[in-house]
């Protein structure tokens, strides 16, 4: 079954790669359906082709996985197997060159030079759950399809398979976290792009024996989500379950595609609750729920949202319960722009970031939060600050474009290269959002190319991963400010400050101001 998984994978990816002409220049895709690929050529061509790179950071992330631990490639130019880990690597130490079409430098930050970069991709409909129940071990083969947009446009997909005995991966200390909101589609072409993709996999899928045809999804009673069938690692969630009696749904706050957030009532206490949608609460899905609601019950951090406990009737009704923030998200108060909130208030919130940060990336292991933006920083009424969203909905680094603001508007330029993550990518992001608390716009949103237009998405992004594009701030910002800043959207990330460095400095100046 496991070469099954890694046949579905290769020509579901080869498919929807071909369908497209962005992606001629590239060696592996056509070679990579029939589970060949000249590794030669990829390392001197496709390696120096950001488009072509730009999937390889979503091939480290599922060559990790146990389904594609037995997954290989032959290599024409040596005619020898090799791992498709180590394909997915080629990449690694291979520093791009060039694309197709060329990305001209722009002649300063502010105004970006022509360019014509391919458009943003939306993220296909995800295929249901297949059941093959033919055999005695029940295998369920999870078709999903993690969009990464790079420098160009990067597709990607993998198909996650495990047996009812199989235990789920460990948690790492880190967390994934995507923009929760509903994709924006840029353009009749990826539609279908992500179309043919869909349909391929829902066809190679389709060729596994079954005992039915009509493919099915996981529902919200115990029998799917039971303890004793599904293998779940509930983490020791017991000593913070509350009673569901005790917990009531008011309001819905926001839906994204996977989870969604309700003001609640707790005894009396306003609350907020978190929750995946009934449609969306897979396994996996479930699984990194858990290990969510997990790695927040360890945060005891004034500048954390703060936990409370956790709820269920079966695992997939699951309910995370966290103190409700009254003064809704950072992203939003910047656009409102009330009269009482000045330049006081933004430097506590940004003070009060900073100081998350300093204990996140304290805490052993340490928690890289990994999708740090204005939408993760909630306020309450007084304008205090504090960083929510610990991630629920996937385990890989994926740059989900959505509603024309996608959280690779916060990423680092490491991480836009090659997938690579340290506690400095929080950094980068932070001074991003030093950026919004100067100007209140989205970041990037004001920077126009030489015709007047707005900038395109994989254009920022290919000039934020070579260092030609930072956000804008205020002429009117204070030069330390624009130093700290600075310093934290470096390039290298090495030349970032720590956390703790820059929570320091701010301190300073918030004190001055008292």
């Amino acid at each position: 079954m496991a070469a099954d998984a890694c046949s579905i994978m290769y020509n579901g990816l080869a498919t929807a790669l071909l369908s497209s002409p962005y992606f001629d220049a590239c060696s592996y895709p056509k070679k990579i359906a029939a589970s060949v690929v000249d590794l030669d050529r990829v390392r001197s061509i496709d390696c120096g082709n950001v488009y072509c790179r730009s999937y390889f950071a979503t091939f480290v992330e599922y060559a990790k996985m146990p389904t594609f631990a037995d997954c290989t490639l032959t290599d024409e130019s040596t005619s020898k197997p090799i791992p498709f880990k180590d394909f997915a690597v080629a990449c690694q130490s291979v520093l791009p060159t060039s694309s197709s079409p060329p990305v001209a430098a722009p002649s300063s930050p502010s105004t970006p030079a022509s360019q014509s970069p391919l458009p943003p991709l939306p993220p296909p409909t995800l295929p249901s759950v297949v059941h093959d129940e033919s055999s005695n071990n029940s295998v369920t083969i999870i078709v999903a399809v993690a969009a990464v947009v790079v420098v160009g446009v990067a597709i990607a997909a993998f198909v996650y398979m495990r047996t009812r005995r199989r235990r789920p991966p460990q948690s790492t200390d880190f967390v994934h976290l995507i923009d929760h909101a509903a994709a924006n589609p840029a353009s009749v072409a990826l539609k279908q792009l992500s179309s043919t993709w869909s349909n391929s996999i829902a066809t190679a899928a389709s060729t596994h024996p079954s005992s039915h045809n009509a493919r099915t999804t996981y529902h919200h009673h115990s029998s799917t989500l039971g303890f004793q069938s599904t293998g779940l690692d509930m983490c020791d969630l017991d000593m913070y379950r509350l009673p569901t009696s005790d917990v009531h749904l008011v309001k819905p706050l926001a839906q994204g595609a996977f989870g969604e957030v309700w003001v609640g009532d707790y005894q009396g206490s306003q609350i907020a609750i978190k929750r995946l949608l009934p449609t969306k609460s897979t396994l996996p899905d479930v699984q990194r729920f858990i290990w969510e609601i997990k790695l927040l019950s360890k945060i005891e951090c004034p500048y954390v949202v703060h936990f409370i406990g956790v709820a269920w009737n079966t695992p997939g009704d699951m309910m995370l319960l966290t103190e409700f923030m009254n003064g809704g998200d950072l992203r939003q108060v910047l656009e409102l722009t009330p009269p009482s909130f000045q330049w006081v208030h933004k430097l506590r919130c940004a003070l009060s970031v900073a100081e998350g940060l300093v204990y996140l990336h304290l805490m052993d292991p340490k928690v890289i939060h990994r999708d740090l933006k204005s939408r993760n920083v909630l306020l309450d009424s007084d304008f205090n600050a504090k960083i929510t969203d610990f991630g629920i909905a996937r385990e890989t680094d994926d740059a989900t474009m959505t509603a024309g603001i996608g959280t690779f508007r916060w990423m680092a330029p490491e991480v836009l290269l090659d997938g690579h993550y340290t506690e400095k990518a929080d950094i980068f992001s932070f001074g991003v959002i030093l950026a919004e608390l100067s100007t209140n716009i989205v970041p990037y949103s004001d920077l126009r190319n030489d015709k007047g237009n707005v900038y395109m998405d994989t254009a920022i992004m290919a000039k934020v991963m070579t260092g030609e594009l930072i956000p804008t701030f205020a002429s009117d910002c204070p030069r330390w400010y624009l130093d700290v800043a600075t310093a934290c959207l470096a390039l290298d990330p090495l030349e970032r400050p720590t956390a703790m460095k820059t929570a320091y400095t701010i301190r300073r100046q918030v004190e001055g101001c008292n």
